[in-house]
């Protein structure tokens, strides 16, 4: 994923008085007036087409006659960003928002880094409707099966020698990898050796009965085989030759966007309007206070896609904590104003009683 920088600055020059810019679109930027819905697979195919080439932004609020900043409406969150591109476009394409602040003016920021699993290709055929002079008509905006890649200023179907020269960097990487695990599993010993699948945010093992035979596995709280050898905990179901996994279903990957949807009326409940809601940064406060941010039970984080998910379980002991303990929890997520509020009206009540 695109690491976007904190300023603004860093993606395009700009005139600090006038808001001009006098960056150029090019191979990993491209500007864009406004938002609109209507040309949603466009901005996909755009971002795809980063994906398959250096990585690159989509920058938002910039008009391109003279170009100049000019602000934005606000985009779609990011859940709505990563379901259409998973409806467009596989395999899936990590990505990053931003914000950055103009004076008056919002840029909107949309950023992604180059595949690590190229080509990505798209998956659906997509229209809209254009009106002209002549009439209305469907133009095509997404091929299914198109391979869109960028060039300078440009997105368009990849050529010939841009997708030759891509899948032997695809196959030079898949051998070095092969042959760093080779050599692995050449020192270690092929009947000591294991594989760690980390495709999915909580990793599953692979091994031989024979390389099994030397571990003492935690199953249940308690230790099987020998007391005091060296112990290892396995999540999940444990077979040899097989998957060692606990898996997550989709209820439990839920991104703090949406958590904090989620618990925003449990606090608008608990404290009584005020705060009337929850951030995202605040649920993470919330995680990393109770000692559960990422833990792999309350709280996953994705290594690949960088991306943090709520379980169930977490949402659960979230609400509990704010139901149970409310002013230790506001003391751990709320603003200074409304920790103070929070006292005087709780003071207000113990006076009444």
């Amino acid at each position: 994923m695109l690491d976007l920088p904190d300023d603004i600055g860093a993606l395009l020059t700009f005139d600090h008085t006038t808001g001009a810019v006098s960056t150029r679109e090019g191979k990993r930027l491209e500007f864009k007036r406004d938002f609109a819905r209507p040309d949603f697979s466009e901005y996909t195919k755009v971002l795809a087409s980063f994906a398959n080439a250096l990585g690159g932004v989509i920058v938002f609020g910039v008009s391109d006659s003279p170009r100049r900043i000019e602000g934005c409406v606000p985009l779609p969150d990011e859940a709505t960003w990563a379901d259409r591109l998973r409806e467009d476009f596989d395999p899936e394409i990590p990505f990053a928002v931003r914000d950055y602040q103009f004076g008056a003016a919002a840029l909107r920021v949309i950023g992604v880094g180059p595949s690590t699993h190229k080509p990505v290709l798209c998956k659906k055929t997509r229209t809209k409707s254009v009106t002209s002079p002549k009439g209305t008509k469907d133009v095509e905006v997404l091929r299914e099966g198109a391979i869109y890649y960028r060039y300078s200023g440009q997105t368009r179907p990849i050529n010939y020698s841009d997708l030759s020269a891509m899948l032997s960097e695809r196959e030079s990487l898949y051998l070095k990898k092969m042959m760093e695990t080779l050599q692995v599993v050449q020192k270690v010993g092929l009947e000591n050796a294991g594989v760690v699948d980390m495709s999915t945010p909580q990793s599953s093992v692979y091994m031989s009965a024979e390389a099994a035979k030397g571990l003492a596995i935690i199953d249940k709280a308690t230790i099987v085989q020998e007391k005091g050898a060296p112990a290892y905990v396995m999540m999940g179901n444990v077979a040899t030759k097989e998957i060692v996994h606990a898996p997550f279903e989709d209820e439990d990957k839920n991104i703090p966007m949406e958590a904090a949807a989620i618990l925003s009326p449990v606090v608008n409940e608990v404290y009584d309007g005020d705060p009337a809601k929850i951030h995202p940064a605040q649920v993470t406060k919330l995680l990393q206070h109770l000692g559960i941010d990422k833990d792999n039970r309350h709280c996953l984080y994705e290594k690949k896609l960088k991306r943090k998910y709520v379980t169930r379980l977490g949402l659960r002991a979230l609400e509990n904590f704010i139901r149970t303990q409310p002013k230790e929890a506001l003391e751990a997520f709320g603003s200074k104003e409304c920790i103070a509020r929070y006292g005087i009206k709780n003071s207000a009540n113990d006076e009444k009683h």
